[in-house]
Order: C-alpha cells, then sequence, then structure tokens
C-alpha cells in the first residue's frame, strides 16, 4: 500500500484532471468555431448564388424585352 499512495499523490491527479478539461475545452471551442464559421460561409455563398441566379433571370428578362421592342418599332 505504501507504494501506491506514493506512487499517485493528490497533486498529480490534479494535474492530469486540468489536462484533460484543458484539453477538452479546447476541443469543443474548436468545434464551435468551426461550426460558427462554417455556417457563416454557407450563408454567404447561398446568398452569393441567390444573387447571381437573380442577375440572370433580370438580364433574361431585359433582353426579352429589347427584343420586343426592338419588333415593333424597329429601332
Amino acid at each position: 500500500m505504501e507504494g501506491y499512495a506514493t506512487r499517485y499523490s493528490p497533486a498529480d491527479q490534479r494535474t492530469k484532471g486540468s489536462a484533460v478539461l484543458a484539453f477538452g475545452r479546447a476541443v469543443v471551442e474548436t468545434f464551435g468555431l468551426l461550426v460558427t464559421f462554417g455556417g457563416i460561409g454557407v450563408v454567404v455563398n447561398v446568398i452569393v448564388v441567390y444573387i447571381a441566379i437573380q442577375v440572370r433571370g433580370e438580364r433574361q428578362q431585359n433582353e426579352e424585352y429589347r427584343a420586343e421592342r426592338q419588333r415593333r418599332f424597329g429601332s
């Protein structure tokens, strides 16, 4: 019993526990940052794609309008 008590002191247990706690906290914070900035990236990409679709649709409408106007007025 004496060897066991001297081999594992309470100070060693606290150091191991705090290291595990610090590692766990680092993992949680890293995961949170990845989710946050990954989510922001997805939202920005969705907005950019939406804008590109709107621009393409408006351009197509403008071309149709010009073609109709040219057909009617010949200008």
